[in-house]
């Protein structure tokens, strides 16, 4: 079964079970502990999943957590529950039971749950010490198609502690980079329009406030035609060899909001190994091409979103090699592969 067919019968079962579930063991037992299980743990092995794991403090004696998940006998993930009927999950109440299950544990993670809304911490913000914030939130009953790879990053048979923990750090950052541009988008700030108005070199007088009241309306115009040009438009880089011209030549190119947010994660995955305006992209009708220094044959990877099953493919000398992937986010998962393929391409032109 594919996981996402897992997720939404969880989905089904929450919605049929919800409003019965009167205690938090009840919520364990029908909600939590098959969410484990859909993530490929298994629940009934105390080598694989602990529950009421002993996380001590020098605090307190005898703290225990709702759940460890195992490797190699060492937690890796904490899962603290609260009953069905705790919506809101309140981190200002729970927050400091949280930081002390992580600090003693030495697990890398924990996951905050009802059993219907899961939130994910770590401490990408300072080493040991757990983030204010979750990095991740998963709600069974409201998910997002796009967030089925995030959350399956944490399936056992996919898990990799460094490599999760990489894509905790770029998904946090990402998220908040996303809700500062929707708020711009959507209510510009006096700094932003301010910004605007000094890097445009037009207006040359003083900001008052006045003026950038007037042009916040200015910005949000300018916001509209730019999405308009994004949707309706795909940038012709030029320089397309002959196969590519023919296939462009039979349909029309649309570059897709998609394939820019997959562009986006290519360029944030390769932020800090390379000069990312070196970072570039060539659509055609079959696949997005993403490339290095705008040059087809120094190919990082092809984006195949045109169709309801995605893939992200790499070239292994004139073999493609396609993999689907379930959204947009699952790329993250291919952050060594991108890197390697940046590696290789330099080394390779580096000897001619």
């Amino acid at each position: 079964m594919e996981f996402s067919e897992k997720v939404a019968q969880l989905k089904d079962r929450a919605l049929n079970l919800k409003d019965s579930l009167i205690s938090e063991e009840a919520t364990k037992n029908a909600l939590i502990m098959p969410f484990l299980n859909a993530l490929g743990y298994d629940v009934f092995n105390p080598l694989e999943v602990v529950p009421e794991y002993v996380a001590d403090s020098r605090f307190k004696k005898d703290e225990r957590v709702d759940y460890a998940i195992l490797k190699d006998g060492k937690p890796i993930i904490l899962v603290e529950c609260k009953r069905v009927e705790n919506e809101k999950l309140d981190i200002k109440k729970h927050g400091g039971q949280l930081f002390k299950y992580f600090t003693a544990s030495k697990a890398k993670f924990i996951i905050f749950t009802n059993g219907i809304i899961y939130k994910f911490f770590s401490d990408v913000e300072e080493t040991n010490i757990l983030d204010k914030d979750p990095f991740f939130t998963f709600n069974l009953l409201e998910y997002k198609e796009s967030q089925l790879s995030t959350l399956q990053d944490f399936c056992k048979e996919n898990f990799d502690m460094e490599k999760a923990f990489s894509c905790a750090g770029d998904l946090k950052y990402i998220r908040s980079f996303e809700e500062v541009i929707e708020n711009e988008y959507k209510n510009p700030s006096d700094d932003f329009v301010k910004y605007l108005l000094d890097k445009s070199a037009i207006y040359d007088g003083v900001k008052t406030a006045k003026v950038i009241e007037k042009h916040k309306k200015t910005t949000i115009e300018a916001f509209n035609l730019f999405m308009s040009k994004v949707m309706k438009t795909s940038l012709d880089f030029g320089h397309i060899n002959k196969t590519e011209e023919k296939e462009e030549n039979k349909n029309e190119i649309v570059t897709t909001l998609e394939e820019l947010e997959g562009f986006a994660i290519v360029k944030a995955v390769l932020n800090g190994s390379i000069d990312i305006n070196r970072v570039t992209y060539r659509d055609n009708a079959s696949y997005f091409n993403v490339l290095l220094d705008d040059n087809i044959r120094k190919t990082i990877c092809r984006l195949h979103f045109n169709r309801a099953q995605k893939y992200i493919s790499f070239l292994d000398g004139t073999k493609e090699i396609k993999t689907p992937i379930d959204n947009v986010n699952g790329i993250f998962a291919f952050k060594e592969q991108i890197i390697n393929k940046i590696n290789e391409i330099e080394t390779n032109y580096a000897k001619k």
